[in-house]
């Protein structure tokens, strides 16, 4: 059937499950969507509300015909191509996925005349964003500390214009698709069964073991301890969650267990899986897809952020829902670091978590006492929704006052607007000129400081070079050498790695129009200088 929006994501399950909010601000918008995803995922697609349309790729079989197979593989992506173009035929393509091979293929999918939003090629062959949060959103992901949006609002965002620039951003809906009655009955005949002759069960409380790095996992033991207490104090059986390939920690939970337990890992499809989600009256996990679904289901949860996950950008999109990470300075690593530490796993305690989780599940809050020990080993947060709808995080162990925490403010303030702004957006108004007051040491703030002004300063030299630099190749030398300049003075301040990465972009975009590059780096450049003052 003809579609309005194809929507591409071919990345993890997590990621594709956080595309929900975005349908529904295309339903809401009045779009008939379609969405092109990996084959691997596709039985999550019943989940996705809105979606009047589906394709999927295998990737891995289209690889290996690649390499052995070549015209095969071609007619393969010959006829997907022409299965969308011809029958979907949209008039917007958002490509979600920022690699150079979704690129290409949102380049093959998109009818003639179609106008391709996120991801995409320009006509020379060069990568091109499409827009200011396309261009902030590959650079974040690349320095996560710098990353001060949720991921599911940053798409949001990438996709706003193909409902019109002028339209507000519809108010956040995440709400999943239930599974259909066969899934939930199969998943209560499951945890009747795997029962057994356990008697006196409250409830069911899950857990996943397992994340997509082991430097990311909470301890297994530690799960243990916590579900034995759990079932101990309250009667909540714990729920082992998991693929297949997670069994061997269900194995180590076995060993560490002092008390019953269910083992679902391995044991369900992902709509089964959510059959599971739906009978808990909390989930505890590592930042995982699983974690994903269950906020998309409504179920609460308690979340752990370890190594290089952090919450600032991969929380549950579902207010009150507990993260907790590692009151480590260090914390968190690199994206692409391969840390061996081991003290950011076993940095927070099971027994009191135990605490935080039954103090919940007696009173529906989360604060403990801001004496309790839980404080002093984790920092605690709550996620809510600002006033305009976005994700955000709330501090419940005291580290409102953390440089770390100031540092997120400040750039969640300025980076709205900016990124708003060179948008061509009307965003409200309300404080627009008054950040948060930084609570920040002067040496970071003079040094933060100091390098927004100088990037300024550069930008606007290189707005007047870049008009010369089209009439003489000494000017484009010189062009050139001012831009590496910035990079170099950007990235050597490690709380500015996104603007690096967003400066560059911006400066090497091949626009339309000269005019408009030049406006656009005026207009960055102003708002740096008003950075630079509200630090100074």
């Amino acid at each position: 059937m003809a579609i309005d929006t194809l929507v591409v994501n071919l990345t993890r399950f997590g990621d594709l499950i956080q595309c929900q909010p975005l349908l529904a601000d295309l339903r809401r918008a009045g779009h008939s969507t379609g969405i092109l995803c990996l084959d691997n995922f596709a039985a999550a697609l019943p989940m996705l509300d809105g979606p009047a349309a589906s394709w999927t790729l295998n990737g891995g079989h289209l690889l290996a015909l690649t390499d052995s197979q070549w015209p095969v593989a071609l007619r393969v992506l010959q006829a997907l191509t022409r299965d969308i173009r011809k029958n979907g035929a949209p008039r917007h393509v958002i490509n979600l996925t920022p690699n150079l091979t979704a690129r290409l293929l949102t380049g093959l999918v998109a009818p003639p005349g179609a106008r391709i939003h996120g991801f995409g090629i320009d006509a020379d062959g060069f990568s091109l964003n499409g827009g200011a949060w396309s261009t902030f959103l590959t650079g974040a992901a690349m320095r996560r500390v710098n990353a001060p949006f949720n991921l599911v609002d940053m798409t949001r965002m990438v996709a706003k214009p193909s409902w019109g620039r002028a339209a507000p951003l519809p108010p956040r809906e995440f709400r999943l698709a239930p599974p259909d009655p066969g899934h939930e009955e199969r998943a209560r005949a499951l945890l009747e069964e795997a029962a057994g002759d356990v008697e006196g069960i409250a409830g069911h409380v899950g857990l996943q073991l397992g994340a997509s790095k082991a430097q990311r996992q909470w301890p297994v033991a530690a799960f243990a301890e916590l579900g034995s207490g759990l079932w101990a104090t309250r009667k909540l059986c714990p729920v082992l969650l998991g693929s297949s390939q997670e069994a061997p920690l269900a194995a180590e939970y076995a060993r560490h267990a002092q008390g019953p337990f269910i083992d679902a890992v391995g044991a369900t499809d992902l709509q089964t899986l959510a059959g599971l989600l739906r009978s808990l009256k909390l989930l505890v996990t590592n930042d995982t897809g699983t974690m994903h679904m269950a906020a998309g289901l409504g179920i609460p949860c308690i979340a752990f952020f370890l190594a290089s996950a952090q919450v600032w950008d991969t929380a549950p999109y579902l207010a009150g829902c507990c993260c907790l990470e590692p009151s480590l300075p260090c914390h968190p690593c690199g994206f692409r670091e391969n840390c061996a530490h081991t003290a950011c796993r076993g940095a927070i305690e099971a027994r009191h978590v135990l605490d935080l989780a039954t103090r919940w599940l007696d009173t529906g809050d989360w604060r403990l006492p801001a004496d309790h020990p839980l404080h002093r080993q984790a920092r605690v947060w709550e996620t809510v929704a600002d006033e305009d709808g976005f994700a955000n995080v709330t501090p419940l162990s005291g580290q409102e006052r953390e440089e770390r925490t100031q540092w997120f403010l400040q750039q969640r303030h300025f980076w709205r607007r900016i990124l708003d702004d060179l948008e061509e957006e009307s965003p409200r108004r309300r404080g627009e000129d008054v950040p948060p007051p930084p609570v920040l040491s002067r040496t970071f703030a003079e040094s933060v400081s100091g390098t927004l002004g100088a990037a300024a300063r550069l930008l606007e030299t290189l707005g007047e070079e870049r008009i010369l630099a089209e009439r003489s190749a000494a000017a484009g030398q010189l062009f050139l050498r001012n831009c590496d300049r910035l990079n170099r003075l950007l990235i050597d301040c490690r709380h500015l790695g996104s603007l690096a990465h967003f400066s560059r972009e911006l400066l090497q975009q091949r626009a339309d129009s000269l005019e408009g590059t030049i406006a656009l780096i005026g207009r960055l450049a102003t708002w740096l200088h008003r950075w630079s003052a509200a630090l100074a």
